[in-house]
């Protein structure tokens, strides 16, 4: 449980950064995205063997993927429908590590 203290926290406030584009510009925003990999990869390596719901697991890391791959396709050519998935999986991103997060911390109260 102290690394999911020290993961979410960390990767909430990665994704708010991520989020306030306008405010950092791009250099600064492919910064921090190199940093949410980073982080969640040392993450994902050190607490494979805990998962308690995989799928869940898995689909936040997909859909981390999925935003960073698409945010180097927007970046690449000016075409609207990579930028709306880029925003969706981010925001899919969020949603699930916020639910794992309180599932975890849930089943730790108990």
């Amino acid at each position: 449980m102290k690394k999911d203290m020290i993961f979410a926290p960390a990767m909430l406030l990665v994704a708010i950064l991520l989020f306030l584009y306008r405010a950092t510009g791009p250099a600064v925003h492919i910064a921090i995205s190199v940093v949410g990999v980073l982080i969640l990869s040392v993450y994902t390596s050190s607490t494979r063997k805990e998962w308690k719901a995989p799928a869940l697991e898995i689909s936040m890391r997909v859909f981390y993927g999925i935003a960073l791959i698409t945010g180097i396709v927007v970046k690449a050519i000016n075409f609207s429908a990579p930028a709306i998935v880029h925003k969706a999986c981010a925001a899919l991103f969020v949603v699930l590590l916020v639910v794992l997060f309180v599932k975890k911390l849930v089943a730790n109260k108990k």
